[in-house]
């Protein structure tokens, strides 16, 4: 069995989709605290069956697909150039191809042998930045990839973050509709709907484009005011449910600083939580539907 740093997650952006990576590239961990979920490769089989023969005589396969997911503790912005098809900074406002990466797992076996695994043409799915209060911020990506290639080069160096580089819980601000969110408990902006596979007449997708992407925001923070009431209750009476700008902003102990600006945002649902409750303050949960959103990033 293999152990506690016997692993290697790294990843490039590719120059064109699942043409793997650039003739010298940029290989980087995407933070600390990565972990990865199940590694599946679908084929799509189907039976194929004799009509004189209850059992099948074997299986034809179909599209091929690859998909995972990723989570980490935020250190940088690099992983912006997967998200955000509008050069890194914002979503695309026209359809264009999806930004596509490549990756690199690997897995150092007790007799000293390296296996490793190199999906290419991996898109991001759907995203999410997560705020919890007393944690360090989370980032998690859904990743679809259209071909596992055995000749990709290993990465001579992989950009690696520190411990230092991490976004925690008390560097983070928050603003909804212009009013200062200090008692935050936890929040998390969802890109959903980033890219999808275009296909033809081969088994792996031949592109990828941006699909209909759906941003939602969602938060929990303490009752201290009756604005995110009057947004949700109040102003939805006149038949309409009003939009709000909201900014998500974060620092490091580096002094390095990530924005995350929303526009149009509407209360989908509005709760009172611990309403009655003797150790609790009043909560309010509230999800948002979000119009738009971009990303600006400093370094100190």
């Amino acid at each position: 069995m293999t152990g506690a740093g016997s692993a290697t997650v790294a990843y490039t952006v590719e120059d064109s989709y699942g043409d793997g990576p650039a003739t010298e590239p940029t290989w980087y961990q995407p933070g600390i605290d990565v972990t990865v979920g199940d590694l599946t490769v679908e084929q799509a089989l189907e039976r194929s069956r004799q009509p004189d023969d209850p059992t099948p005589s074997g299986s034809r396969p179909g599209n091929w697909e690859g998909a995972m997911s990723v989570s980490f503790s935020l250190t940088d912005d690099n992983f912006h150039d997967l998200v955000f098809a509008d050069g890194g900074t914002a979503l695309p406002n026209s359809p264009m191809r999806a930004p596509s990466s490549t990756w690199y797992y690997a897995i150092e076996m007790p007799d000293g042998t390296t296996e490793s695994r190199t999906p290419t043409g991996a898109i991001v799915q759907d995203a999410s930045i997560s705020y919890e209060q007393g944690s360090d911020i989370s980032v998690e990506l859904t990743i679809l990839y259209g071909d596992e290639p055995s000749d990709i080069t290993e990465p001579g160096t992989i950009e690696q973050p520190s411990d230092e580089d991490v976004y925690t819980w008390h560097g983070a601000t928050f603003e909804v509709g212009g009013l200062n969110q200090p008692l935050m408990q936890s929040t998390t902006l969802s890109l959903s709907g980033l890219a999808r596979f275009r296909r033809g007449q081969g088994r792996h997708p031949y592109d990828a484009v941006v699909d209909a992407i759906e941003p939602s925001f969602s938060t929990d923070a303490t009752f201290t005011e009756r604005d995110q009431l009057a947004l949700a209750v109040d102003d939805s009476r006149e038949g309409l449910v009003g939009k709000v700008p909201a900014t998500f902003a974060l620092e490091n102990g580096q002094g390095d600083t990530i924005e995350y600006t929303l526009e149009g945002c509407q209360p989908t649902s509005y709760s009172w939580s611990d309403l009655v409750a003797p150790d609790a303050d009043l909560g309010e949960p509230i999800d948002y539907h979000v119009a738009d959103v971009s990303a600006t990033t400093a370094t100190a």
